[in-house]
């Protein structure tokens, strides 16, 4: 790992212990317009994937009983009502990311969130100000596992290739990562390996064991 000087990482289920407020809220949704549409379980199955991808099947579901926005604008607000509450750091991310950028290491968000819960997670969660490059969902025309959001992070940090890791949670990280020719990081809180059929490159369970592997590997 000690070609490694940027960092891209994911933000819910990798930074943010939030995955059951995004499920729950993905969920709502769809029981309030397609009731049965989905289960917890399919949802769970799918996380990591840009809310678009839940809307095409609702809205395909709908029947024309409401429009494209409305269920954007539930699914809004129901977030909102509950994501303030339920922004926690994992254990150790606010001081490893922190120890990340005194090394010398080039720091980013690439998440399939909307912007303005992403600002207010981070600075809710006291880590904004470690970032130099933000991109979400909002900012490009697709979010993973197209390559478009890390090639984004990639161009505004001047980082190449070669240079670069993305540090996720789920497959839509790593086949981001493969897309965009760059290294590819599980960590897996939820230990969740088992239902991934996408090997990364490395494979870590906390953030500490990714802190303790680059910083092995830049002083050799």
């Amino acid at each position: 790992m000690n070609h490694i000087r940027c960092l891209l990482f994911d933000l819910d289920g990798t930074l943010l212990d939030s995955r059951d407020s995004v499920i729950d809220a993905v969920y709502a949704t769809a029981e309030a317009h397609v009731p049965g549409l989905f289960t917890r379980e399919a949802i769970l199955a799918r996380f990591g994937e840009s809310f678009d991808n839940f809307i095409e099947v609702i809205e395909t579901s709908l029947g024309g009983r409401y429009t494209r926005e409305q269920v954007f604008q539930y699914y809004f607000e129901h977030l909102n009502a509950y994501h303030d509450r339920t922004v926690r750091l994992f254990p150790g991310i606010q001081e490893e990311l922190e120890a990340l950028k005194t090394s010398g290491y080039r720091l980013g968000i690439v998440t399939n969130k909307q912007k303005g819960f992403t600002m207010r997670g981070l600075q809710i969660a006291g880590i904004l100000q470690v970032f130099d490059s933000i991109v979400t969902v909002d900012d490009v025309h697709a979010g993973k596992p197209s390559a478009e959001p890390i090639l984004r992070g990639m161009a505004e940090l001047r980082a190449m290739p070669e240079e670069t890791a993305m540090v996720g949670d789920s497959k839509y990280d790593l086949l981001a990562a493969k897309a965009a020719g760059v290294t590819s990081v599980l960590i897996d809180w939820y230990g969740a390996i088992c239902d991934i059929d996408v090997c990364p490159d490395y494979y870590f369970l906390n953030i500490q064991e990714l802190t303790s592997g680059l910083m092995l590997a830049k002083a050799k």
